[in-house]
């Protein structure tokens, strides 16, 4: 019988709290994960990017490259969805998206979801309970959307009170145009992409502080057998 070991070390690491303004210049270090850069929908790129203080977890969409914005104009603009597992508990989260269409089939799956579905900063929320999605309205609190192309990238604050208080959370994310929900045009994890696509488990977001597989640090692994 083995005995494997997963041994993490902690490494000061400075809060990350960025100025929401579209610029992204700050967000660079050992504090900041980059779950990957995916093709724009007509042309460019899109990169996720995700940081942490110690009230929140901040994600951002380095868009500059595709001159498309996230806004209420059909199929013109953008909407992005971020979906997070907040207990950590495998099959308990839901089968498919908030509004049903986009469905989630791997061990984990997810409990929250950010909809940046509207223009001006505004997003919608939801929240798994057990049975259905629990809708919590409209608001702009904690969101900076590119239009202006002298500011181009979207910022947007997820309070770590709502998600479970955890910095380290399985994630999903997806770009589709505006009213076009049915159809993926980017995802991270990368591949999960096309018409109704079914969505595995999602990528990790590790704690920053935290030396682990995702390149933030060094990795420890012991195996000890007995014979």
């Amino acid at each position: 019988m083995g005995l494997v070991c997963l041994l993490t070390a902690a490494v000061p690491v400075s809060a990350f709290t960025p100025v929401l303004d579209g610029i992204l210049n700050e967000w660079t270090g050992p504090g900041i994960v980059n779950l990957g850069t995916q093709p724009g929908i007509d042309t460019g790129t899109y990169a996720l990017l995700a940081g942490w203080d110690d009230s929140n977890l901040y994600i951002a969409v380095d868009r500059n490259s595709t001159n498309r914005y996230l806004g209420d104009d059909y199929w013109a603009h953008d909407s992005f969805f971020f979906a997070i597992d907040t207990d950590g508990i495998a099959g308990s989260g839901a089968s498919q998206d908030g509004y049903g269409i986009l469905s989630f089939a791997g061990t984990m799956r997810p409990d929250f979801i950010y909809c940046y579905a509207g223009g001006a900063g505004w997003y919608e929320t939801c929240n798994w309970t057990g049975t259905y999605w629990n809708w919590n309205g409209w608001t702009n609190a904690g969101t900076y959307y590119g239009w202006n192309e002298d500011y181009p990238n979207d910022e947007m604050t997820i309070p770590l009170s709502v998600i479970g208080g955890s910095r380290q959370v399985m994630v999903w994310a997806w770009m589709t145009r505006e009213g076009i929900y049915d159809t993926v045009d980017a995802s991270w994890p990368a591949g999960t992409t096309g018409y109704r696509p079914v969505f595995g488990d999602g990528a990790m977001i590790p704690e920053p502080a935290s030396l682990t597989l995702f390149g933030l640090g060094g990795l420890l692994l012991a195996v000890r057998r007995k014979k």
